[in-house]
C-alpha cells in the first residue's frame, strides 16, 4: 500500500545497516514507487492484498498445477514490485494471467488483471492502468467476485485520483467498500484507499475511523505491510490537526509493523515521519536522530528522493544543534547525491511539517507512503 498523505503531515528489501552517513551509492535516477493507494503500494504488500492474485494459495494436488504456476508467477511479480521494476512486475502478473486463462479461473484473472494495472499505475500510465482495471472489473462480475470487483472499482478511483478528479475518485473508493462485503483483504483496501482520499480532501477527521478498523482487518491477517500503511495515514492525519502525541504514537506503531516485515522502503519512511512530527514538538535532537535512521534505511532500499529529504533535514539540524561538522558532512553529501542525479533543486530547508507534499498519484495520500 503506498502511503500518500505525509505524516506530520510528515514529510509501499533489507537495508544495510553498516553504511551510516557514508559516501552514498550513486543512486540510478530510476521511477520511483509514487505513493499510491493500497499500496504502499509500495511495495510487496500490495500484490499481497490483491492475493488469491491471479491465483489460490499454492496446492499441492496435480489438478492445481497450473493455479501453483499462476502463483509463483504471482510472487514474482510481488519481488519487482518491492523493487520499483514495475514493467518486469506487469510482465510476471501477465504470465500468471495467461494460466489462469488456461483454465478459466476466472476469478484469477480477474485479479490479475488488477495486479497488471497497478503495475502500471505505479509506472506512471494511468491509462493502461485504467484498461486494467476495466477488465478485472468485467471478469470479477462473471466470477460473482465482490472482492475482486471492490479491488477493481478501487483501482479505477485510483486512476480518478491521478488524473485529478478527487471526488470522482473517492464517490469510487466509497462504491468500493460497499462492494468488498466480506472480503476482508479487499475491505481494508477499500476502506485505506477512502479514508487517503478523505483526508486528501481536508476531511482528515472523517478518515480515523476507517483507518483504523482497516489496521485491525490487516493486523488479524499478519499483513502488517499494510498495517503500516494505514498507521502512517493515521499518523498524517493526526499531526495536521495537532495532535502531535497521538501522530507520534502512530508512527511509532507503523514503523513496528513494517519491522515485522522488514520492509525498508516503508520504514524509511515512518522514521522520516517520526522527525517531523518530533520537530515539530520541537525535540531536534530526537527528530535528528530519527533523519538519521530515515537516510541510512532509504540509502539502503534505493530510494533518491527520500535519502535528498533526509540530508536537507540533516543538514539544517545539525547546525541548529551546533554539530558543524555533521553540517558539513551531510552538506557535501547532499551536492553529491544532487551532482549525481542531475538535480537543480536548492539546498533549502525542508517543508514545513505538516504541509501537505506533492504525490505522484493517490490521494494526499496517504495509500502506499
Amino acid at each position: 500500500m503506498t502511503r500518500t498523505v505525509n505524516p506530520a503531515g510528515a514529510g509501499d528489501s533489507r537495508a544495510s545497516r553498516s553504511r551510516g552517513a557514508s559516501e552514498p551509492r550513486i543512486l540510478a535516477p530510476r521511477i520511483l514507487a509514487p505513493r499510491i493507494l493500497a499500496p504502499r503500494i509500495l511495495a510487496i504488500g500490495l500484490a499481497v492484498l490483491v492475493s488469491a492474485s491471479c491465483s489460490t494459495a499454492p496446492k499441492t494436488t496435480a489438478v492445481y498445477d497450473v493455479r501453483n504456476k499462476a502463483a509463483e508467477f504471482v510472487k514474482l511479480g510481488d519481488s519487482f514490485m518491492a523493487r520499483n521494476i514495475y514493467d518486469q512486475a506487469a510482465k510476471y502478473y501477465e504470465e500468471a494471467l495467461g494460466a489462469d486463462q488456461s483454465i478459466d479461473y476466472i476469478e484469477g484473472v480477474a485479479r490479475c488483471h488488477v495486479s497488471i494495472g497497478r503495475a502500471w499505475l505505479a509506472a506512471g500510465d494511468p491509462a493502461k492502468a485504467e484498461r486494467e482495471f476495466r477488465d478485472g472489473l468485467e471478469y470479477g462480475r462473471m466470477a460473482a467476485s465482490p472482492g475482486a470487483q471492490a479491488l477493481a472499482t478501487a483501482g479505477l478511483g485510483e486512476v480518478a485520483w491521478a488524473r485529478g478528479d478527487r471526488e470522482g475518485a473517492l464517490a469510487l473508493f466509497q462504491q468500493a467498500v460497499v462492494l468488498a462485503g466480506k472480503d476482508q483483504a479487499a475491505m481494508a483496501i477499500a476502506l485505506h484507499d477512502e479514508a487517503t482520499a478523505l483526508a486528501g480532501l481536508g476531511r482528515g477527521a472523517e478518515a480515523e475511523a476507517g483507518l483504523t478498523k482497516a489496521a485491525s482487518i490487516n493486523a488479524k491477517a499478519g499483513r502488517w505491510s499494510e498495517v503500516g500503511a494505514n498507521r502512517y495515514v493515521l499518523a498524517s492525519i493526526l499531526s495536521k490537526a495537532g495532535r502531535y502525541e497521538e501522530a507520534l504514537a502512530q508512527a511509532g506503531l507503523a514503523l513496528e509493523a513494517d519491522r515485522k516485515v522488514e520492509n525498508g522502503p516503508g520504514m524509511a519512511k515512518d522514521l522520516a515521519a517520526l522527525a517531523t512530527i518530533s520537530q515539530k514538538m520541537d525535540r531536534k535532537q530526537e527528530s535528528f536522530d530519527y533523519w538519521r535512521r530515515s537516510f541510512d534505511t532509504a540509502l539502503a532500499s534505493n530510494m533518491p528522493e527520500d535519502v535528498r529529504k533526509a540530508l536537507v533535514a540533516l543538514v539544517a539540524l545539525a547546525g541548529e544543534l551546533g554539530r558543524e561538522d555533521d553540517a558539513a558532512r551531510y552538506a557535501a553529501l547532499l551536492a553529491r547525491l544532487d551532482a549525481s542525479l542531475g538535480a537543480a533543486a536548492p539546498s533549502a530547508a525542508p517543508q514545513a511539517p505538516g504541509a501537505p507534499q506533492p504525490q505522484a498519484t493517490g490521494p494526499a495520500q496517504g495509500a502506499g507512503r
